[in-house]
């Protein structure tokens, strides 16, 4: 197969208002990992590992810094939010090794289930982070907190919003 797009293959998630989450530093991510699953899904066959590969690193990146900044900002290690990172990275790094070995048809599979489960995770478990991290003034350049007053008394357990247990 070459290596143009594939007219019937249209990306399942497209950036829109319904993502934004008033942060900058976390809505320019949000609309790379979009970008990177976009490429993904239209991608003919011959650029389909190179474009998962750069998904799952984006990915890992992305989620280290929403997990560094939980962690500099009162969330448990323990929380969901944390939890769910890691279970997609396992999903998608081994996805990653088995489209390697030729299972295209999951990888093709998989990015459209991502787009599905991101835009979830994005309205919900990131919506509330935002919030938490736009109330304490939280700057992801410097770690600094501008303001301290505004953060909880002890760790932030659950996802942080009010739809997760604590």
């Amino acid at each position: 197969m070459n290596d143009t797009l594939i007219p019937e293959r249209q990306a399942s998630l497209a950036w829109s208002d319904a993502l934004l989450l008033e942060l900058d530093f976390m809505d320019d991510t949000h609309r790379e990992f979009v970008d990177l699953l976009g490429a993904v899904e239209t991608a003919g066959d011959d650029r389909l590992i190179d474009g998962f590969r750069a998904l799952v690193d984006h990915t890992d990146e992305h989620f280290g810094g929403e997990d560094r900044w939980m962690a500099a900002t009162q969330f448990a290690a323990s929380n969901c939010h944390t939890t769910q990172h890691d279970v997609v990275m396992q999903v998608l790094r081994e996805a990653l090794k088995r489209g390697q070995a030729g299972d295209l048809a999951l990888l093709r599979d998989l990015s459209r289930e991502l787009g599905i489960w991101f835009t979830q995770h994005a309205q919900t478990m990131d919506a509330a982070l935002a919030l938490h991290l736009r109330q304490i003034g939280f700057d992801p350049a410097t770690g600094i907190v501008r303001h301290p007053d505004a953060l909880p008394e002890g760790e932030i357990h659950g996802c942080g919003g009010a739809s997760c247990s604590t």
